[in-house]
């Protein structure tokens, strides 16, 4: 297909190919100096009236485009004179236009009708050409029916070796162009742009991009400035196809498309892997629950939603189990009865609680503070999301704690003194370890609607504002008692450790004892193994009251959203 109108000059296409190498590849991607090189090589390959003057025009509309992209409008305005002298019906390239440029293309209008070198082709006007440019021939589809893929399909001539092929195309009423890389169909590349660009009458707008092997452009189809169209209608007398294939089908309009109905996307089809933020040309890049809009990933309706929102996915059920880490606090006399946040046993089991009369000596009675293991625990879980367009669930956990202090098995021993006289034990026989565990909990997931995502991560924050529980962790604590286990003073020589009158226990399992309630908060992930079925990992914070504790609780187990 020609590039221009009217008669072509010797070196029309080189010039051409190079024009398109520097607005569509450099330019485009901010590379002006590689875009001004490229114009200026391909105004020297048009000396001596090389090429036509249609070619020339455009070449120093381009160069302007440049200049004025770089901020140099003096440049841009001189190059736009000199494409109006050689070819009176060169105008801006409208993708690419800005206020200013237009305003310098104006004044260059009025130098060059000033200077009275205006060349008009005999019998042509001064509108745009709206021919396709590019180096490679091709005919676009006559129409197509509004909310039907539109094929495109391209015919490689033998002296381009091309191996890619990229099909740039605009919709009707976008500002953006989008991009679909297309596939090798007999002797050229074809592909379909979605119906989802397909969704109003008017003209989509595309050009076509030849790459090799390098990835280097050894051709185009129409170009930016120059695109093919196909005007999009209500009815068509034809339908068009790709070579060899059948006419694609005609898509439900997204309004009225339920899951199931033949050209509507099925619950749970298969979706991209892009987050929220990502970059993109098309909704189905991007995970489930976001569609693409300005280029980005963002939340929004699209066609999967329906398979997220309203119709499933709302409930979560899990099975998790869970260590109780307790940050137990440094002190002192933690086996003289004296301190009700802790008891001490014997070691060895069998729930012999120590009641004796610590001595008060240095290194001994006494814990240093750090994390302790206290236990585990096994849960069953239910959430519910509250909203359907707001990721809140809430929900109840209940389970069983296994490890904790051990129940007493004896009461306090009667104590004596040197005469002989009955004294008050001042220890109290510990209560026994509270297994079962309840909470409430609020739950807010991140980043998308669907709370298990095949092969997503969906973090979520999370507070529980009331539970049941308790953790009682414990630390070895050596003593020198006062007294026997039946309460009387020892009359003993001591031993090394413990001096006179008093015995060495060593290794006492001192329990620090929390509070039967919490409160807690913390943060976690669900990564999807499938659209229903995922695992939970999460870090919580209890604060046990109302006697005072601080327990880390790392949490791992599978969930199921239904």
């Amino acid at each position: 297909m020609p590039v221009v109108a009217g008669a072509a000059g010797a070196k029309d296409a080189e010039a051409m190919k190079l024009h398109n190498q520097a607005m569509d590849d450099d330019y485009l991607s901010v590379e002006f100096d590689k875009a001004e090189k490229k114009l200026k090589d391909a105004l020297k390959k048009c000396d001596k009236n090389a090429c036509s003057k249609p070619v020339v025009g455009k070449l120093h509309i381009a160069l302007g485009t440049v200049y004025g992209g770089g901020n140099k409008l003096d440049q841009a305005k001189a190059e736009f004179v000199l494409a109006l002298q050689a070819d009176p019906k060169a105008a801006l390239i409208d993708a690419l236009t800005t206020t200013e440029l237009a305003q310098a293309f104006k004044e260059a209008q009025k130098e060059a009708q000033a200077a009275g070198k205006a060349e008009r082709a005999p019998g042509e006007g001064g509108g745009k050409s709206t021919k396709a440019a590019g180096d490679v021939p091709h005919t676009p589809v006559a129409e197509q029916a509004v909310n039907t893929p539109v094929p495109v399909y391209v015919e490689i001539p033998e002296e381009i070796d091309a191996s890619k092929a990229t099909l740039r195309y605009k919709p009707f009423g976008s500002p953006k162009w989008k991009s679909l890389e297309m596939s090798r169909i007999e002797r050229g590349f074809g592909a379909e742009i979605p119906c989802e660009d397909v969704t109003t009458t008017g003209d989509i707008r595309y050009f076509v991009i030849l790459r090799d092997e390098a990835g280097d452009p050894v051709g185009t189809a129409g170009s930016m400035q120059a695109p093919h169209r196909v005007p999009i209608k209500n009815e068509i007398d034809e339908e068009p196809s790709l070579p060899g294939q059948e006419p694609p089908k005609r898509c439900a309009a997204k309004e009225d498309c339920p899951p199931g109905l033949p050209g509507c996307p099925e619950a749970g089809g298969a979706r991209g892997d892009k987050t929220w933020g990502a970059a993109c040309e098309a909704t189905v890049e991007c995970q489930s629950g976001l569609t693409c809009l300005n280029g980005t990933c963002e939340q929004g309706s699209d066609e999967g939603r329906g398979a997220s929102r309203g119709k499933g996915n709302r409930n979560v059920i899990g099975l998790s189990g869970s260590l109780d880490l307790l940050l137990v606090r440094g002190t002192d006399y933690v086996c003289s009865g004296s301190d009700a946040a802790y008891a001490c046993f014997y070691p060895g089991g069998g729930g012999r609680q120590f009641y004796g009369e610590p001595a008060d000596l240095p290194d001994t009675n006494g814990v240093k503070g750090g994390l302790s293991l206290a236990g585990w625990r096994a849960m069953l879980s239910y959430d519910r999301q509250l909203f359907s367009d707001v990721p809140l669930l809430v929900g109840v956990r209940a389970g069983f704690a296994f490890g904790g202090s051990p129940d007493s098995k004896s009461a306090p021993s009667a104590w004596t003194d040197a005469t002989g006289n009955p004294q008050e034990n001042p220890h109290l026989q510990a209560l026994s370890f509270l297994p079962l565990h309840g909470e409430l909990r609020a739950t807010y997931f991140f980043l998308g609607d669907r709370i298990v995502e095949k092969g997503g991560f969906r973090p979520y924050a999370f507070v529980s504002p009331i539970g049941l529980a308790q953790v009682n962790a414990s630390v070895p604590v050596d003593v020198c008692d006062r007294r026997t286990e039946e309460g009387d003073l020892v009359r003993t020589s001591g031993s090394e450790r413990c001096p006179p009158n008093t015995r060495h226990v060593e290794d006492l399992d001192a329990y620090q004892i929390t509070g039967r309630n919490f409160s807690a908060l913390g943060a976690g992930v669900v990564y999807g193994i499938t659209s229903n079925l995922g695992v939970s990992a999460e870090v919580k914070v209890m604060l046990m009251w109302p006697t005072l504790g601080l327990v880390f609780a790392p949490t791992l187990g599978p969930v199921f959203a239904f």
